[in-house]
């Protein structure tokens, strides 16, 4: 292992640790940072990652960007930190504001590689880092003892498992949930998993409320007012909130409705949740009904069915079980349920 560095002049440290010349993480990380010092450039152009809906594109306002850099940065008080580690795609929201927090709190910042294991490599103390489940799961599996190079941790992109929440507790790494959407630019709030059953706590000054169960965000830091999510929650306080699931994704079952999320949170101690995911159906008779989907060779049907009737109720039963060679995955690492699902109904 080497490390490659290479400075921009009067903007950021970029340092690469990598088994190879080419740095992809760095090579994608660097058109961002040209276009973030533009000063005739005031927004930056975004695709979101379409996991809820279809891609689109859209405009991000630095002073939004910046604003929410600061928030995550009085979070894990980043001022007094020195590194940052890169190892989600700079093409997506969450590797720019990793970009933008180390420009913000004049970080040094290491790229890895955008691999299911990121910091197979790495052999130096990280203060700040950010991953999706995946990737932490992978490195868990692979080489644990890596993660407690890591000092704070923010994991985002799909909902961590209780499964991988339980492992993360023999670890001196303080990791996080994290919980945001494209009009918050970033995460709005964080859940400290070395804690089991903590809520989602806000970040700033940012307050919570609901509307039929939805969540409503204000983030005045973000000049975010009453902002209606699709996201069902239950309020601990005007700060603090525990997550249900999307009310896109509820699944009304002869007039009952159901949570794939909460679904998978009874069975991860059971099944590994890359393995496996819950959605729905149309049924003739019940409007909807839950199905699952399992990895072929990692999960039997007959035990998976055996699991659900130990441990979930009778609306939460899976009426089918659709059995997939492999998943599809975005870009970003995030699991397209839509597209896995559909490729196996047609």
């Amino acid at each position: 292992m080497f490390i490659l560095a290479k400075v921009i002049p009067k903007m950021l440290d970029l340092i690469s640790i990598s088994n190879s010349w080419k740095d992809e993480t760095r090579e994608l990380a660097l058109p961002f940072i040209e276009e973030w010092y533009a000063k005739d450039k005031k927004q930056i152009l975004q695709a979101t990652s379409g996991s809820t809906g279809t891609p689109k594109l859209i405009a991000l306002q630095k002073d939004q960007m910046s604003a929410s850099a600061r928030m995550t940065g009085e979070f894990f008080n980043l001022s007094a930190c020195k590194n940052a580690l890169l190892c989600i795609s700079p093409e997506y929201i969450g590797g720019k504001m990793m970009i933008v927090r180390a420009i913000e709190f004049q970080l040094k910042l290491y790229t890895a590689p955008i691999s299911a294991n990121p910091i197979e490599a790495l052999d130096l103390p990280i203060d700040f880092a950010a991953m999706v489940p995946l990737q932490v799961q992978t490195i868990l599996e692979q080489n644990p003892e890596k993660l407690n190079l890591i000092r704070n941790l923010i994991i985002g992109g799909a909902p961590v498992s209780a499964q991988l929440e339980k492992q993360l507790q023999a670890y001196s790494c303080q990791a996080y949930s994290t919980f945001g959407m494209t009009e918050t630019i970033s995460h709005i709030a964080l859940k400290r998993l070395n804690n089991t059953n903590a809520p989602f706590e806000g970040i700033g000054k940012s307050s919570f409320s609901t509307l039929d169960g939805r969540l409503i965000v204000d983030a005045p830091e973000l000049g975010l007012s009453h902002l209606v999510t699709n996201d069902v929650v239950e309020i601990i306080h005007p700060q603090a909130f525990q997550w249900k699931g999307r009310s896109d994704h509820a699944i009304n079952t002869g007039g009952v409705k159901v949570f794939p999320e909460q679904i998978e949170q009874k069975l991860n101690n059971h099944f590994q949740p890359t393995h496996y995911f819950i959605s729905s159906a149309p049924h003739e008779r019940l409007g909807q009904c839950v199905v699952a989907v399992i990895l072929k060779d990692k999960i039997t049907e007959q035990e998976f069915m055996s699991a659900c009737r130990e441990l979930l109720e009778k609306f939460e039963q899976p009426k089918n079980v659709y059995v997939a060679e492999h998943f599809i995955y975005l870009a970003n690492n995030k699991l397209d349920r839509t597209a896995t699902l559909g490729e196996l109904r047609t």
